[in-house]
Order: structure tokens, then C-alpha cells, then sequence
């Protein structure tokens, strides 16, 4: 099942119309905000690639029947409510004053979001319900994480960071009429969130540490120290990674996470491919560890082969 490639052509499609509305936008704007999209533009090289933003809604559409031009807008408007959330990550996290520059732009990239769900929802739709509430798991979410140990102590606001990304989904429910859905199909996304989050902090956990971020790994890790070992440092978690075999656990939170997957009624096998792919991911990191470390303990001379080996 390719859940990636299948949908080249449309995503195409999106990332153009989304240049065509930011390119409406007056200067400096206009450049600014083509700048940021192209920063995760899934066809440019060197893009952050938020597969899960933009692929959700065609995930959904042949299960659920709704026609390739509503599925369309609903990923381009993920796109431009993206960039906007991301924004407002980026001005939270920035200490330089020219960050509130990017203010007005986040605004216009929001006003654009709304110009495509307005038409689909009247005033009166549960739809500004969900709307409301994922805004509110958001806000809770980021303004609390500095202070609180969501991996060990409230794990689903993890996904909350993430929470408008149900919208589409909830939408696509709504369209079809298949609103008791919309409780299933919320706790799968939690559970591909909070996985997709962990591997983004395996391989964040260096810069997050020198930065004091919070990071699901170096909750785990900080976990599992002995009292008075001191702080967190570099060193330390680098022993829980590659000698304590710490990554190991950390992977089978993971799997933990897929296999509930199969409990819920909504249909989408391609949400659960995706999935798939986060947990292997997690998996074969944690088994190269486990094997270098077993080459390290079989002797220097056995070790030294197989690095010739693999390099050539």
C-alpha cells in the first residue's frame, strides 16, 4: 500500500495552489511566506516533510466517498493552517525581536484557512465545536509543557500539540455522515501523533537538551536515572541509548501504540500503513544499536571486520 506516492500529483497540485493564494499577499509578505512554504514543500529537497498534514485528507476519501475537489481543499487548507501553527511555535520559541514580524503573516495564513472551511460548515455546524476545542487542546498543550511531564504523566497532550490536524479529519466525518466516528478517528490520531512526535525527538534530542526542550526521549531517560546522578547531560544519554539499550523500551511504546490501532471502527488503512513505517523506524534504530553493541562486546578484531565490511 503506498501511501506517499499514490498521491504525488494532487499534493503537486496543492503546494501550487497554496503559492498561488500566498503569492496574493502584499510584500514583504508575499516573499516571506513563499519562503516558509517552500521550507516544507514535500518535492523540495531539504524540506521538512509533514506527511500526515498534507496526505490525511485523501487517506480518508475513498473510504468515505467525498470527491477528489473537497479532499483538494481540505489539504491545502492543512497546509496553510500548518505554516500558521508553526509560526506561532516559532514566535514562541524565538527570543529575537524580529520574530513578531511574522505575525501579520501567520494572520493571513489563518483568515486563508478559514476561506476554505467557512463554505463547507454553516455557522451553526458541530464542526466550530470540534474547531473550538482542538484550538483549546492546542493552547493547553503548548503552554503547559514546559512545566509538565506529558510523556510519563499525560501522554495524550502530546498529540494535543497537534490537535488542529484533527479538523480535517472530523471534517471528512461530518461531509460523510459518519459522525460517530469522530471519537475513534480523534484516539488514532492521538496515537500516530505521539509516535510520530518520538521518533522526531530520537532524532531531536541533542539540540532539545542544549536547548532545555522538552523531548519524550529525554523525559524517559531522566526517568531511569538513579537519584543523584545529577543533571541530564549529554554523556548520561548516551549511555541510556547505546549501552542501557534504553531506545529498546522507548520503540515499544511504539508498537504499544499500533497495535491499538486495530480497536478503533474508522477505516483507514493508510493512516495505519503510515504508522507502520514510524514504528519500524523506531524498531531498526533500537536493533542497529543492540547489534553494534554486540559487535563491541564480541572483541576489537571482530568489530574492526565488520566495519571493513560495511564499508565496502
Amino acid at each position: 500500500m503506498d501511501w506517499l506516492h499514490e498521491y504525488d500529483e494532487e499534493l503537486r497540485a496543492v503546494f501550487g495552489d497554496a503559492s498561488v493564494i500566498i503569492t496574493g499577499f502584499p510584500e514583504p509578505l508575499r516573499t516571506q511566506g513563499l519562503a516558509y512554504l517552500h521550507q516544507f514543500n514535500v518535492f523540495k529537497a531539504g524540506s521538512h516533510k509533514n506527511y500526515i498534514c498534507y496526505l490525511l485528507p485523501f487517506w480518508l476519501r475513498s473510504e468515505y466517498g467525498l470527491t477528489s475537489e473537497q479532499v483538494r481543499q481540505m489539504s491545502l487548507g492543512n497546509v496553510l493552517i500548518m505554516l500558521y501553527f508553526f509560526l506561532q511555535d516559532d514566535l514562541m520559541d524565538s527570543k529575537e525581536p524580529a520574530a513578531a514580524e511574522q505575525l501579520p503573516l501567520a494572520n493571513l495564513l489563518y483568515v486563508e484557512f478559514l476561506h476554505i472551511y467557512r463554505p463547507l460548515f454553516a455557522p451553526d455546524s458541530s464542526f466550530w465545536s470540534y474547531f473550538k476545542r482542538y484550538l483549546f487542546e492546542w493552547a493547553d498543550s503548548v503552554a503547559g509543557e514546559a512545566s509538565s511531564d506529558y510523556f510519563l504523566n499525560d501522554r495524550v497532550k502530546i498529540a494535543h500539540k497537534a490537535s488542529p490536524l484533527k479538523l480535517c479529519s472530523t471534517a471528512v466525518l461530518l461531509l460523510s455522515d459518519h459522525a460517530f466516528l469522530i471519537a475513534d478517528s480523534e484516539e488514532m490520531l492521538h496515537k500516530v501523533l505521539i509516535t510520530l512526535q518520538m521518533l522526531d525527538d530520537y532524532e531531536d534530542w541533542e539540540q532539545d537538551l542544549a536547548e532545555g526542550s522538552y523531548n519524550c526521549l529525554l523525559s524517559l531517560a531522566r526517568c531511569q536515572l538513579q537519584e543523584g546522578q545529577g543533571p541530564l547531560t549529554a554523556g548520561k544519554v548516551k549511555d541510556f541509548i547505546f549501552t542501557e539499550g534504553g531506545l529498546a523500551s522507548y520503540a515499544e511504546t511504539a508498537l504499544a501504540n499500533h497495535s491499538k490501532l486495530a480497536e478503533y471502527r474508522l477505516k483507514a488503512p493508510h493512516l495505519v500503513a503510515f504508522h507502520h513505517v514510524l514504528v519500524q523506524n523506531l524498531q531498526h534504530i533500537a536493533a542497529a544499536i543492540e547489534a553494534e553493541k554486540q559487535l563491541l562486546q564480541g572483541g576489537g578484531l571482530s568489530y574492526w571486520l565488520s566495519s571493513k565490511n560495511r564499508n565496502t
